[in-house]
This record gives C-alpha cells, structure tokens and sequence, in this order.
C-alpha cells in the first residue's frame, strides 16, 4: 500500500511527454538529441520528450564507469500555471520543440523553445563547463492571465536502496553502511544545514529547508566520496524546493525555481556541479 501511494505521488510530480527532437545514432547516446560526458559523469537530453539524465561515475579497475543502472538524476523542464490559488503543472505539447541545434555529442551549448499545452512557451537552455552543468528556463510566452512559473525538477535517486535487500538492514547497520554520507544545504535566508544521509529528516520542514534553499550537495561514497552540487548562479538567483516522503537515501525531489524580474533571466541559472 506505501509503495503504491509513493508511486502515485511520483506520478503527479512527472511532466507528460512530447514529440521528439533530432536524435543521435551513436551507440553511448543511443535516444538522445544531446550528450556531453566526462570522467565523473554522463549528461543527455532525451529525443523523445526534452528530459535529461544525469549518469554519476566512479573509477573502477577497467576505467571510469557509471554507479549502477539505477544511479540516475532525472530532470524535467517544467512549466506551472496557478488556478484558484493552486499550482497546476502543464505538460508540452505534441511538435511543441523548436530548436536550430542539430542533435549532437560535441556542443558546450544548446538551446530550445519547449510549447506547453497551455500555449506558454519556455526557453531552456543547456550549457557545459568542464565539470559544471548550466541550466536555465525562463518564460519566453505567456498565454494565459493566471500567474505562470518555470522550473526543473529533479528526482534524485535512491542512493541504498534498502527495500530491496534480501534482509532489511537495523538502524545501526544501515548507519554504519552510510557512515561519512550526507547532504549541506544553504537556506534562502543564508543558514547553513548538513544532515546524516541515514537521519530521519523531512527537508521542506518550515523549520528547515520549507522555504527553500539556494544550495543543496549530495556527498557518498556510494558516488566517489566528493559531492554533487545543486546551487544558484547568484546569490538571489533562484531557489530549490524539496518534496520527500522517504528518508534521504531513498528517492525524493527538488525543484528550482528561477528568481523573476531579472533582465535575460541572467543569474537565474542552476549549476550542478562535480
């Protein structure tokens, strides 16, 4: 019944899916318009429906290799329109991409207009610096009179997936197998947080991160020990809002939202850094 319901609450967080963009042919990008990797990380963006998947890596004795089929950061460009005072996300539109860039494995920057069913528009932009990932959306049109936002979700994945041991583990083993992991987070307001990646804590608590935050890592062994950085460009760029129902090993989601009224959207971008 718990599985169900965290199943269900996954899929009203999903945006819908689209048409498709250009696609590459090579076997590593196999369904992907883009694709950029590095040492500790593989990066595309989806043909089909515009999403990305971020693929961690670690070193192995045969080289640089991802985690595990299941280690993947899952983000989708999302667009909200508020009606009667609450959010409600829209999906794209079928043909809803129009993009001059060709699909591709070389570029450091790309761009496309996505088309929502609502006929708003947003720009969404992918940009690569060594071991950064620059991400931007910003509303290009809007065609409804209720409030419009953009955002990117991301689903963070299960980093132990405990449920599915063949034994469940006690307390104190699953603190001893997350011993050194953890996640730092940077409030709006400026206060620094760090939690036990094994802690019972609800991250959008409103004594914690419940008004977002400006920065967010992930750091585990499991991942090669240094950490995965979720932050603003700017200082008051933007913010991540988190929503979890399980503890922080297991799966739950932040979206950021960009700051408005910044000429260019400039400062508004979220860099995922490794």
């Amino acid at each position: 019944m718990i599985r169900s319901l965290f199943i269900a609450t996954l899929l009203g967080i999903l945006p819908l899916h689209a048409a498709t963009l250009p696609e590459l042919s090579e076997k590593d990008w196999m369904g992907s318009w883009i694709g950029h990797g590095e040492n500790e990380f593989d990066y595309s963006v989806t043909a089909k429906d515009g999403n990305a998947l971020l693929l961690p890596k670690i070193r192995k004795k045969e080289g640089w290799a991802h985690v595990g089929v299941h280690d993947k950061f899952q983000i989708y460009f999302i667009l909200e329109e508020q009606k009667g005072g609450t959010w409600t996300r829209i999906g794209i539109k079928e043909d809803g991409f129009e993009t001059t860039q060709p699909a591709s494995s070389k570029v450091e920057a790309c761009e496309l207009v996505a088309t929502y069913d609502n006929g708003s528009k947003a720009k969404i932009r992918h940009r690569f610096d060594r071991k950064d990932i620059i991400l931007s959306t910003a509303l290009e049109h809007k065609a409804t009179e209720n409030p419009t936002r953009v955002g990117i979700l991301i689903m963070m994945p299960a980093i132990y997936n405990v449920d599915q041991f063949k034994k469940m583990p006690t307390e104190d083993e699953i603190e001893k197998m997350m011993k050194g992991d953890g996640v730092k987070a940077v409030r709006v307001d400026g206060k620094s947080f760090r939690f036990k990646l094994h802690e019972e804590v609800i991250l959008s608590d409103e004594e914690l991160l419940g008004k977002g935050a400006t920065a967010f890592s992930i750091e585990t062994k499991r991942y090669g020990g240094k950490p995965i950085e979720f932050a603003a460009a700017s200082k008051d760029g933007g913010k991540l809002l988190f929503k979890q129902s399980k503890r922080l090993y297991q799966m739950f989601s932040a979206t950021w939202y960009p700051a408005e009224g910044k000429p260019g959207g400039k400062g508004t971008e979220l860099v995922i850094g490794f």
